[in-house]
């Protein structure tokens, strides 16, 4: 079986990997980061090309490609370790809204709207939402919205069923909390905010797997790339007279860095085809997002440890890796939660 790209996915990895190396020099990113932290006109030139709307329908000003090339996409932007809302737009909002309430993807395809999720809370997990609704309308406190501070549109898990809420809504209020990976999320209060129900509450799930698939591709260029700043550095760095990669303690841990990411990769591509399919993804999403959670922790923290002093230089690129990697594994749960739930989807197959 042959599991490579076609030419055309070939043609639009080398696109993206192009723009996105281009335009994220360390000194860009800095000063992004001085900035508000959301990459805007890159993330509009992504939409000019036809990138952001790649998976979109074509009613929406999309190509009408599948899922499998928005994770090429995905990939590459955690390679780039780009400042651009790929994640909660072309990961998660948009292949939900075109399933459920595609009159909102109005917009998306374009850059000239963002649509995110919000679907942590103060206390519990994202699969069990406390926040309610009543009469057309939402209350509650969302935290750590990604890209919650540019976006124009809320998709909200309630207790009974999945709501949207324009940013523009009275009574919806957006507080910028500053994170680790220099891109601001958003703690976002809804007090009886009016609210369109697009989905029912069973429907969260599946908005979840295209979340955990969507980050853990993310993860997978995240950690990919660090893999390949560590080996550039440990091949080069000469101690006692050798390159230090030729002692056995180093390339053994540089050896699990690599099968780390490699599982990271893998379980991430897998449930990246299982949702471009159409199929159920559930236990191979949440595979994935333990591996992304678990295995690429341990795969910043050991090339940061190989780099020495170096690593945690602000000024030297494996410092952003190491800080997106801590965001993604905490996002959407972190590794006793991912493990719980997919023990739970194990417990409830029927044999």
């Amino acid at each position: 079986m042959d599991f490579s790209f076609t030419s055309d996915q070939e043609e639009l990895r080398a696109l993206t990997t192009r723009v996105l190396t281009d335009r994220c020099t360390l000194e860009h990113l800095k000063e992004i980061e001085g900035g508000d932290g959301v990459d805007l006109a890159l993330w509009r030139e992504l939409a000019e090309l036809g990138i952001v709307g790649i998976g979109m329908p074509e009613s929406a000003g999309g190509a009408g490609l599948g899922f499998a090339e928005v994770a090429i996409v995905l990939e590459q932007v955690g390679r780039a370790v780009a400042q651009v809302p790929a994640l909660p737009v072309m990961g998660m909002a948009a292949p939900f809204l075109a399933e459920h309430a595609p009159a909102h993807l109005a917009g998306l395809a374009s850059g000239e709207r963002i649509v995110t999720v919000a679907l942590h809370e103060l206390v519990g997990d994202v699969h069990t939402p406390f926040i309610t609704s009543a009469g057309g309308s939402i209350t509650g406190v969302k935290t750590n919205v990604p890209f919650g501070t540019v976006a124009d549109g809320f998709i909200v898990s309630a207790t009974d069923g999945i709501f949207y809420v324009d940013a523009t809504a009275s009574g919806v209020t957006v507080e910028r909390q500053d994170a680790t990976d220099g891109i601001p999320d958003a703690k976002v209060t809804f007090a009886g905010a009016a609210a369109e129900r697009i989905a029912d509450a069973s429907e969260l799930d599946r908005l979840i797997e295209y979340g955990q698939t969507s980050q853990s591709l993310i993860m997978a260029g995240v950690t990919a790339r660090a893999v390949e700043i560590m080996a550039e550095y440990v091949k080069e760095r000469v101690q006692f007279d050798r390159q230090i990669a030729t002692f056995q303690a180093v390339a053994q841990r540089a050896a699990d860095c690599r099968i780390d990411a490699d599982a990271i990769s893998l379980t991430a591509w897998q449930a990246a085809m299982r949702l471009n399919d159409g199929l159920s993804a559930g236990e191979h999403a949440a595979s994935a997002k333990y591996w992304a959670s678990e295995g690429g922790a341990r795969v910043v923290r050991a090339c940061t440890h190989l780099h020495g002093g170096v690593g945690v230089d602000r000024d030297y690129p494996l410092h952003r890796y190491y800080l997106w990697a801590k965001k993604q594994e905490l996002f959407l749960g972190g590794t006793t939660q991912s493990l719980l739930h997919l023990g739970r989807l194990l417990a409830d197959t029927p044999a």
